[in-house]
């Protein structure tokens, strides 16, 4: 389909996928333009793109001026939950494609609606606890542990894991920080160290599964939430997940309404047996497009954009096949420890190694890092591939001893999870 002397919006120009939405954008000859708050030099998207406003994506009004002014073709927000839901707005406003309404973002966005919804079709969830306030007397009947979190939260942020009624309390007022709505998700703690990762993609109705990863996550500190360390794919148990749940899955979707967009879903995974705990109607943070268009041969990101742009797609069924690859494909997240990030040392070095697919960075040079404990501290995201996770594995332990991230008093600030 052509794209070329098209107008793109992209909404926010610092977060993860914003880079790569431009850089693909303008491969196919599209005009892009990126807008947020920051100025130039902290907003690395609108370092790149064709045109920069210097315009919050809070600001509905003034973009809606600017858009018809710029005679602009399409919006898109890559992984932001905030800016998606302002693309999403916009987009409905200006009668602009989009993949979905706010009402199905705003139902499927929040995990007690998400949940509620599998039940209906027979999809194992975590269990959940409903307090009115802390003098309920179904307090009583929580089993502890139990995770809280806020509803419509990501990254990790305000997660916590009680032991008992005073830490559900503190908890409780964390989690109501990190959420929009005010509200909050008690439920029986699993174990959030081993999961999987399930894609979909959705074309005019059509729903494809599109790979499933095996997750692992560890705290960054004792006390913190568990966080990405590594995925694998495709997971060992596809097979058990494609026998049980993808029908029931494409099911819910279909009946839904959903008919575009892509989706991830995160499920607790014991013995080949799936509790689902999320899902997003967006990329993965970690820009799971890639390991999709790894093994299925179809861009995600080609996709978005070319709805966003024209409301169509040049995709038919047939483009989409599985490949035959007996590789696997990794994820992993470097992370950083509190500091300024002041040196980055041999990172191209390890950008041509032949088995990095893609390095996603979340973090540049004069970032400063907190210790939020969360996947704030990911420096960046690595894809790499190998015939089989020994190899992958002994990719990683080349990494490790090449790369080095330095802070102001040239201290080390890098760290992983996996191999830590």
């Amino acid at each position: 389909m052509q794209l070329k002397g098209k107008k793109l919006l992209i909404l926010g120009g610092k977060p993860i996928g914003s880079c790569e939405i431009v850089e693909y954008a303008k491969s196919k000859g599209v005009y892009t333009i990126v807008t947020d708050y920051l100025p130039i030099q902290e907003s690395p998207a609108k370092q790149i793109a064709d045109e920069a406003w210097q315009i919050s994506t809070a600001e509905l009004a003034l973009l809606k001026q600017e858009l018809i002014k710029n005679k602009v073709d399409g919006i898109y927000a890559g992984v932001h939950e905030f800016n998606i839901k302002k693309m999403i707005e916009l987009c409905q406003e200006m009668d602009l494609p989009c993949f979905c309404s706010i009402k199905q973002w705003d139902f499927l966005n929040n995990k007690h609606c998400f949940k509620d919804l599998c039940r209906r079709y027979d999809i194992p969830v975590t269990k959940e606890y409903t307090l009115s306030n802390f003098s309920d007397p179904a307090i009583k009947d929580i089993e502890f542990p139990v995770v809280v979190k806020p509803v419509d939260g990501s990254g990790s942020r305000g997660f916590s894991i009680c032991k008992n009624i005073d830490q559900l309390k503190i908890a409780y007022n964390e989690a109501i920080s990190f959420s929009a709505t005010k509200k909050v998700l008690i439920e029986k703690y699993m174990n959030y160290e081993k999961s999987v990762i399930i894609n979909y993609t959705l074309v005019d109705g059509q729903i494809f599964f599109s790979g499933i990863s095996d997750k692992t996550s560890k705290k960054v500190f004792k006390d913190g939430a568990p966080v990405m360390a590594v995925q694998f794919y495709q997971s060992l148990y596809k097979k058990e997940y494609l026998d049980t749940l993808d029908k029931k899955v494409q099911k819910m979707f279909k009946e839904f309404g959903l008919k575009n967009g892509v989706i991830w879903i995160e499920a607790f995974c014991e013995k080949g047996e799936f509790t689902f705990n999320e899902m997003g109607f967006r990329f993965g943070g970690s820009l799971t497009y890639l390991p999709v268009e790894y093994f299925y041969d179809i861009s995600q990101l080609e996709l978005q954009i070319e709805y966003a742009l024209t409301g169509k797609y040049s995709f038919t069924k047939n483009s989409f096949k599985e490949k035959s690859r007996g590789e696997s494909y990794c994820i992993l997240p470097i992370h950083v420890n509190a500091g300024r990030i002041s040196q980055i040392i041999n990172l191209d070095e390890i950008k041509d190694k032949k088995y990095v697919n893609k390095i996603v960075p979340v973090h540049f040079m004069g970032d400063k890092i907190d210790k939020w404990g969360s996947a704030q501290q990911v420096f960046a995201y690595l894809h790499l591939v190998g015939k089989d996770r020994e190899e992958i594995d002994n990719h990683i332990d080349e990494i490790l001893k090449c790369l080095s991230i330095k802070d102001e008093n040239n201290n080390e600030m890098l760290f992983n999870l996996y191999k830590d």
